[in-house]
């Protein structure tokens, strides 16, 4: 069936609908007249008058898409096996037709006015946009190869400034150009998107700001957001309006109705200005023009300018700002990275972190049997000319971690020997200090508790949550989350100090009460292949694969939120064999993901409001990444307004990066962005005392500003009249050559004057008596 709709504020009311026996593939309002609607079902096209509910038309032709021309006298209609056929309805004559393409999917095409047609497809494996003539269709006017993606190519075509926009579904990217006089299509740039492109709409010229110079503006659908992007033709003013920018366009007032047009009468839409200043007034779909009729309404046939450079700017549609969105990455210096490394292993199981640092070593794999860990000594920078401390485990590692709270340097690894190993290290040396038995199959995750020295929660792959007294290397809770449902990331709630956050590869996330065992789930969308989970002070994000290798960021809300554990909202990464891994600063709720064998750090700030999940400024870097590790909040300068640091684990080396917002005045403390912070440098409660609950749990929220430091938001600023110095850059940009080296030649003769000092005979005064004599 089709439905009619007609929109009033902000509801939406059906006006008729229309009962189809196949499956309608594509519906195309009239250019002209009003309440007629073309069909392109599974084995016919079709023509309704949505008005009486009527169908005027029908004819059996297989038929995916369709499209009428720029005067809706002629329609055009294309089938799965590359057929393009243009149709006269009202004569019913089949005006040209043609194999265009050679594959079984759909294409897709935009009329450039009343005899040519722009058409998308496949030929011989390859996305192909094709322009033809229909006097002679079979001969393409022009072809454009768009690569041999997957994604069914896709165009769009505004008759007004005879911009195209070519794009494909999937792809991150698309292009745009100029149709010329002949059909050809001049391609000007291509631009980028942040997230995968779903398809794209061209804004009404109503909603244009014209005197910006904004000509065009393409709505970019994404996964879960829209992205408008304007294109701007660059003036040296826009206080006026620029006539040759935008010609006349049709208004919104219809030419004819439906069965007026049935019975021949082709009508015309009346085409108004979009100058702000002209007497065309629309209000409500009613309109006062000029006295001045139109005789003709024809696509214009002026000269394309070819030296039109179109600025895109792409911005996205969220509500608000983010005090992060300019952050900024920088690679530091060579002096602070660890060179000289051997034999790092870059493949490792998926459940791995691959790479974990602690207060003083950072771990990660090496290559070689016996399930081996290598161990850098973060204090000594520089070239490594010392053996690496190696830790030889039985089995082969899956995940490990360091104790935050312990006086000791204590590593946890978890393997497939179904047992949890506690290794030490002391001056150099490894010492294996405890194993930790209990679970019955292979150590997927482990997470110790952000505010409870010694407790260590663990998880294999039969669904079995242990939490162990790692002080003394003792078992204190069991749950099970069911065999079926194994374990694919876990973390620790940060503010109530009981809650489990566990991913399972159903799809489900379960919040786990460590002390009683109840739970609480909820599912994100789909099946988890893997996953890495983590907690701030205000949501729960995952970050997870997906079906077809999918890759996924989820915001969660907090078990003890109002509302409950819920799904907020997820943003799609793209697509990818390497799992993006969080990096999480939990008081700025900012997350930054890295993906093994890339090269990108992607970060995001999390929101318990709409949208949830922000993107912010891409860092790309030149050297491959293999695992990422994050520095503890302590190691950032707040006054140089860093927000997380991050050690990047490349073949041979150990590269640090620090990610920080750009502020001018950064001799005051910035408390728009570092607001409050959660204490851990502490613990709240020993293992014992959680375990009893003879104490509560409760996580200071302190202030991060350093003692002595000016807070800007206590500084009066005082903003200074910029007109004269606008005035002035204005002036100086438009000076003359001639004036410009006139300028330059006098201030550099009044230098070399101010330098040199006065000559000689301009110190004499008077002369010598025997100079006046004869």
């Amino acid at each position: 069936a089709v439905v009619s709709t007609q929109s009033t504020g902000d509801t939406m009311t059906c006006t008729s609908t229309i009962h189809v026996s196949e499956h309608v593939h594509m519906t195309r309002f009239h250019p002209v007249a009003d309440n007629l609607l073309l069909v392109a079902d599974h084995t016919h096209v079709r023509l309704f008058d949505t008005a009486r509910n009527v169908e005027l038309y029908s004819e059996e032709r297989a038929c995916s898409t369709c499209s009428w021309s720029y005067d809706g006298n002629l329609c055009c209609t294309a089938n799965k096996n590359g057929e393009v056929s243009v149709l006269d309805i009202r004569k019913r004559k089949v005006v040209a037709t043609a194999t265009l393409f050679d594959t079984g999917k759909d294409v897709h095409h935009e009329w450039l006015g009343t005899d040519k047609i722009a058409l998308a497809g496949y030929k011989n494996r390859e996305r192909v946009f094709l322009t033809v003539n229909i006097s002679d269709i079979s001969r393409p006017i022009s072809s454009i190869k768009f690569g041999s993606g997957s994604g069914v190519p896709h165009l769009k075509y505004d008759h007004d400034t005879r911009m195209i926009f070519l794009y494909a579904k999937g792809d991150h990217a698309f292009t745009y150009g100029e149709v010329g006089n002949e059909g050809t299509i001049k391609e000007n740039s291509k631009e980028h998107c942040g997230d995968v492109i779903k398809g794209i709409a061209l804004a009404p010229k109503s909603i244009l700001n014209v005197m910006t110079g904004e000509v065009n503006r393409i709505m970019v659908l994404h996964h879960s957001s829209i992205s408008p992007t304007p294109f701007i033709v660059p003036r040296r003013s826009y206080t006026d309006f620029h006539a040759d920018l935008f010609p006349d366009t049709r208004g919104p007032v219809p030419g004819t109705d439906a069965e007026g047009w049935w019975n021949g009468n082709d009508g015309y839409r009346e085409l108004i200005s979009l100058d702000p200043a002209a007497k065309n007034k629309h209000t409500n779909g009613c309109s006062e023009t000029v006295e001045e009729v139109k005789e003709e309404v024809v696509v214009s046939e002026e000269p394309v300018e070819e030296n039109l450079k179109h600025k895109a700017v792409v911005q996205n549609l969220t509500t608000g700002q983010s005090a992060l969105r300019n952050i900024q990455g920088v690679l530091s210096h060579k002096d602070y990275h660890y060179h000289g490394l051997r034999n790092v292993q870059t493949v490792f199981p998926s459940e791995s972190n691959g790479f974990a640092a602690g207060r003083r070593y950072a771990a990660h794999h090496m290559v070689g049997s016996g399930g081996r860990l290598g161990v850098i000594d973060l204090q000594t920078p520089g070239q490594n000319n010392t053996p690496q401390i190696e830790l030889v485990n039985v089995g082969n590692p899956t995940v490990f971690q360091w104790d935050h709270f312990s006086d000791r340097d204590i590593l946890a690894v978890g393997g497939d020997c179904s047992r949890v190993k506690l290794w030490e290290i002391v001056e150099g040396q490894a010492k294996l200090i405890a194993e930790l038995s209990g679970h019955r199959s292979k150590v997927t995750q482990l997470a110790y508790h952000p505010g409870v020295s010694g407790l260590l929660a663990t998880c294999d792959t039969q669904g079995v949550v242990i939490l162990w007294d790692t002080p003394k290397q003792t078992q204190i809770k069991s749950h099970e989350i069911g065999e079926d449902d194994g374990c694919a990331a876990m973390c620790w709630d940060l503010l109530d100090g009981n809650t489990l956050y566990i991913a399972q590869k159903s799809g489900k996330v379960t919040a786990l009460n460590g002390k009683t065992g109840s739970k609480v789930e909820t599912n994100v969308g789909g099946e988890i292949r893997n996953a890495r989970i983590g907690a701030t002070r205000d949501v729960v994000v995952l970050s997870w694969h997906g079906a077809m290798n999918a890759r996924h960021l989820s915001a969660l809300s907090l078990q003890g939120a109002q509302g409950g554990f819920h799904l907020l909202g997820s943003h799609a990464l793209g697509i990818g064999t390497s799992l993006p891994a969080p990096l999480i600063d939990r008081d700025l709720n900012l997350v930054c993901c890295v993906a093994r064998g890339e090269a990108s750090v992607l970060p995001f700030e999390l929101r318990l409001e709409p949208p949830h999940i922000m993107p912010l400024a891409i860092h790309n870097d030149v050297d491959t990444q293999y695992a990422c590790a994050q520095l503890p909040c302590s190691a950032r300068d707040l006054m140089a307004v860093e927000v997380i640091k991050i050690y990047k684990l490349c073949k041979d080396s150990v590269q640090l990066i620090t990610m920080s917002v750009p502020r001018l005045r950064k001799e005051y403390f910035q408390d728009d962005i570092f607001k409050s912070a959660l204490d851990f440098s502490s613990p709240i409660l020993a293992v014992a005392e959680w375990n009893s609950g003879s104490k509560s749990y409760t996580v200071k929220d302190i202030d991060p500003c350093p003692e002595g430091v000016t807070k800007m938001s206590n500084v009066e600023v005082v903003k200074k009249s910029s007109q004269h110095s606008k005035i002035q850059q204005e002036h100086l940009k438009y000076k003359s050559q001639e004036a410009q080296r006139d300028e330059l030649f006098n201030s550099f003769a009044e230098q070399v004057q101010r330098d040199a000092g006065p000559l000689e005979q301009d110190l004499m005064e008077g002369c010598e008596d025997d100079e006046w004599s004869d």
